[in-house]
């Protein structure tokens, strides 16, 4: 009897779960309050991380640390810029070292993480802000990003990643 009250617990809580916006962990099912506090604080710790990851990206990208880019962008990254054009890890690695970004400036303006994998995946969604200087002119860039990090035994990797331009209206 206690698989089949599981499972039904696991079926409202997808339910619920997908009513709200916010993916089950896998294998969830219902525990002591004593356990699921231990598992709230160890998300929290992992979220804590991710974010800490996502800003030292940024920071990385706006003073063209290719060093600390390395550390942060796993071995198979894949990367789509805003105009769809896809690079592998090297081929961005490349385009920051030789300042073909063009970026002076690249910060996260809000971002929103959901959790998946019992916390060791996350797709982090948001908008960014950056001034760009392509020929002698800066210019003001906002976009939104999709990325997806994967927690590993040195930390975070940011696996993919995806941003589109908001340009102003005309």
């Amino acid at each position: 009897m206690r698989p089949l009250l599981c499972s039904l617990f696991i079926s409202v809580a997808i339910a619920h779960d997908a009513a709200s916006a916010q993916p089950p962990l896998p294998g969830a099912c219902p525990t002591s309050a004593a356990a699921s506090a231990v598992q709230a604080l160890a998300a929290g710790r992992d979220v804590a991380g991710l974010r800490s990851a996502e800003r030292r990206r940024a920071d990385a990208v706006a003073n063209q640390d290719v060093d600390a880019l390395r550390t942060l962008i796993a071995n198979d990254y894949y990367h789509v810029e805003t105009n769809g054009r896809v690079r592998t890890r090297s081929e961005f690695l490349q385009l920051v070292a030789r300042d073909e970004f063009e970026f002076r400036s690249y910060s996260i303006v809000s971002s929103e993480i959901l959790m998946f994998d019992n916390g060791r995946t996350a797709i982090v969604r948001g908008r960014f802000q950056a001034d760009r200087q392509p020929n002698a002119r800066v210019r003001e860039f906002r976009g939104l990003y999709v990325r997806v990090w994967q927690l590993g035994p040195d930390g975070w990797r940011n696996t993919m990643m995806q941003s589109t331009e908001i340009r102003p209206a005309r």
